[in-house]
């Protein structure tokens, strides 16, 4: 039996990347339990050294937290489950579904940058209209293109962007909690995909803890002002 898992997130309205495998986790109903240190608190001061090598979240405990073994990073942990739980589906079983699910979640990873600082996630907030530009909207149409094109290829077999949920589906997450917050409307395909992601088991279940929250961080609330 593997060493229990407690994944250490940040603030749930807020960080994206902890969302990517906390959605993951859920929605392949794999047991962990969550460690949630908010942004800008004493609790993040205190533990976050203790907590992560990376001084950052997510991180993947195995084992007591701060004591056993640690993976780091939402795409590095991806894989770490994928280690542990074999058959939970983490990746597609097919190679070619399975190469192409890695290739869209290294690309938003490692690119989408003006995406991601212009409408960066807020999911209790809607600001729609802001943050669309000409570079911003390249990077929407490239993540439509993503999105219609693995459904159309791999897709058949569920509503997922490879049939079954899985890793690819969990990094978009927070992609598609985005364009609800900033009244991005999408089409077709993509519009549908969006309309699965948002109503599956993690997603669900996440963003109903996110609009509970009431911190306020200025860096991630670019639209609004700080509240007096």
């Amino acid at each position: 039996m593997s060493a229990p898992l407690t994944l250490i997130i940040g603030n749930k309205n807020y960080s994206s990347w902890s969302m990517r495998p906390w959605v993951l986790l859920r929605g392949l109903a794999i047991p962990f339990r969550e460690r949630l240190i908010k942004f800008h608190t004493q609790d993040w001061t205190d533990n976050i050294k203790g907590l992560s090598p990376s001084g950052m979240v997510p991180i993947l405990w195995e084992g007591e937290p701060g004591s056993s073994f640690a993976t780091w990073d939402s795409l590095a942990i991806a894989e770490r489950l994928h280690e542990l739980f074999p058959a939970a589906g983490v990746w597609p079983s097919d190679p070619r579904a399975r190469a192409r699910a890695r290739s869209l979640c290294a690309e938003f990873h490692s690119g989408f940058r003006t995406f991601r600082s212009a409408m960066p996630m807020n999911i209790r907030s809607r600001y729609p209209g802001k943050g669309l530009n000409p570079d911003v909207a390249k990077d929407i149409e490239r993540i439509v293109a993503l999105w219609t094109d693995a459904r159309k290829e791999f897709g058949a077999k569920g509503n997922f962007l490879f049939g079954a949920f899985c890793a690819a589906d969990a990094f978009y997450a927070p992609v598609a909690t985005r364009f609800v917050t900033y009244g991005f409307e999408l089409k077709g395909a993509a519009r549908e995909y969006q309309r699965a992601l948002l109503d599956s088991t993690g997603v669900k279940a996440w963003s109903a803890d996110a609009v509970k929250e009431t911190e306020f961080v200025a860096d991630d609330e670019p639209y609004a002002a700080a509240p007096r």
